[in-house]
C-alpha cells in the first residue's frame, strides 16, 4: 500500500508588501552591477590615459633624437666638404706653388752662402703628421717642439711642414756657423741644427764637409686683431 505526501507553502504576506521586496531586491541588484560597471568604466579611462602620455613621451623623445641626428649628419657632412676642398687646396698648391716657392728658397740659402762655402746637394720634401703620429712618425706620439736655432727657443712642430737637408763645404768652422746663423735668423727657416760636419782632406789642403737641417711650416694661423693665433689650419704658404 502506498502512501501520497503533499508540502503545502502558505504565503502570509500580502501581495503588495512581497511585490515591494522583490522590487527592492531588484533595485539593488541594478545599483550594484551600475557600480561594478561604473568601476570598470573609470579604471579603464586611467589605464588608456596613462598609455597615451606614455606614447606622447617616446614619440617625443623619438622625434628629439631625430632632430638632433640630423643636425650631427649635416655638421659631419659640412666638415667632410670642407675637408675635401682643403684637400683639393692643397693638390693645387702642391702642383702650382710649391715650385715656385721652392725656387725661391733655393736662391734665398744660396745668397745666404758665406763666399768660402760651396753648395753640394739640397734636398726638399713636404711632410705631414697623421692621426695619431708625430712630426717624426711615430705612433702615439704627441707633436713635440722644435729648436728654432738661435737662442734655443723652442716652437710646437706643425701639422705640415717642408724638412730640408743641405749638404756642401766649407772653408772652416767659422764659415759653416756663419751660414747656420744667417739661416736661422731668417724667416721662414726654422728648427736649424748642424747634423754633420767632419773634416775631409783635398789637393789644397783640409775643408769641412757639412750637413745641415731646417724646416718650413707650411700652416696657416688666424690671429686675432692684436691677440694670439685662435686656429692653425694646414695650408701651404708662408704665416
Amino acid at each position: 500500500m502506498s502512501t501520497v505526501s503533499a508540502e503545502f507553502i502558505v504565503d502570509f504576506l500580502p501581495r503588495d508588501v512581497r511585490r515591494r521586496g522583490v522590487l527592492a531586491t531588484s533595485r539593488r541588484r541594478s545599483m550594484l552591477l551600475l557600480g561594478l560597471l561604473g568601476a570598470m568604466v573609470v579604471g579603464v579611462a586611467c589605464h588608456s590615459w596613462n598609455r597615451f602620455h606614455e606614447a606622447e613621451a617616446r614619440r617625443g623623445v623619438s622625434l628629439a633624437l631625430t632632430t638632433n641626428a640630423t643636425k650631427v649628419d649635416d655638421v659631419i657632412d659640412r666638415l667632410a666638404g670642407e675637408q675635401r676642398e682643403l684637400h683639393r687646396y692643397l693638390s693645387v698648391y702642391d702642383r702650382l706653388a710649391l715650385p715656385v716657392e721652392q725656387s725661391d728658397i733655393v736662391a734665398t740659402i744660396t745668397n745666404l752662402m758665406p763666399d768660402r762655402t760651396s753648395l753640394s746637394m739640397l734636398r726638399m720634401e713636404v711632410k705631414e703628421s697623421t692621426a695619431g703620429k708625430g712630426p717624426e712618425g711615430a705612433a702615439g706620439a704627441k707633436p713635440v717642439a722644435a729648436p728654432s736655432g738661435v737662442g734655443n727657443v723652442r716652437t710646437p712642430a706643425p701639422s705640415r711642414w717642408m724638412e730640408i737637408t743641405i749638404r756642401g763645404y766649407a772653408q772652416d768652422n767659422a764659415d759653416l756657423y756663419e751660414f747656420e746663423r744667417k739661416l736661422a735668423n731668417t724667416k721662414p727657416f726654422a728648427a736649424v741644427t748642424v747634423s754633420e760636419n767632419k773634416p775631409t782632406d783635398i789637393a789644397r789642403g783640409r775643408i769641412q764637409e757639412f750637413a745641415v737641417n731646417c724646416r718650413i711650416d707650411l700652416d696657416v694661423q688666424y690671429v686675432r686683431p692684436g691677440g694670439s693665433p685662435v686656429v692653425s689650419i694646414a695650408k701651404g704658404g708662408a704665416q
